[in-house]
């Protein structure tokens, strides 16, 4: 029953070799930056080859997911499309806009936090924030991804990059 619309696999194929070429060529320029005499160990061109080969993965990801997740039986299909019409997750957002302005909302809580409560757990409150906001629920996964993603990202910036972070009213408060 082809009728000339794409599938999600099909999708997500196309999508995962078009997200694999132009993360290539992404890179390819980036490493083309030349450093000036002011960079750093990193270099100019060290964050930049960074999101390239992130979103490389990424669409390496996208595509392996293809051929190693099987589609769902034509029944089942039946029963998703029927159960997703029927009840409609109440906490998303049902129009685009709605989610525009609630992740924006969530933004300016995240800019107006930082300086207060420093970058990991802002951070951290963030990252909460948008899944929760995107429909996870899980309490467990949502608090670990939480208590991960300030660390992790801070070891990634501040002590490998070294990129300053701010690190909030915290030392006043602790009498340094």
């Amino acid at each position: 029953m082809n009728d000339g619309r794409l599938n999600d696999a099909r999708a997500d194929r196309i999508t995962g070799a078009v997200g694999t070429a132009l993360s290539l060529s992404y890179i390819a320029y980036a490493r083309g930056i030349e450093d000036s005499l002011l960079a750093d160990a990193v270099g100019a061109n060290g964050v930049p080859i960074g999101v390239g080969v992130v979103l490389l993965l990424a669409s390496l990801a996208l595509l392996v997911k293809t051929w190693v997740v099987k589609a769902p039986t034509t029944k089942v299909q039946e029963i998703v499309k029927n159960d997703a019409a029927a009840a409609p997750d109440a906490d998303a957002p049902q129009h685009p806009h709605a989610m525009a302005l609630g992740l924006l909302a969530i933004l300016v809580v995240y800019v107006t936090l930082l300086p207060l409560l420093g970058y990991v757990l802002s951070i951290s409150l963030l990252v909460g924030a948008v899944a929760w906001f995107a429909g996870a629920r899980q309490r467990t996964s949502l608090l670990a991804c939480m208590l991960l993603a300030g660390p992790l990202l801070w070891l990634l910036f501040d002590w490998a990059l070294e990129i300053r972070l701010p690190i909030g009213l915290w030392p006043k408060l602790l009498g340094r």
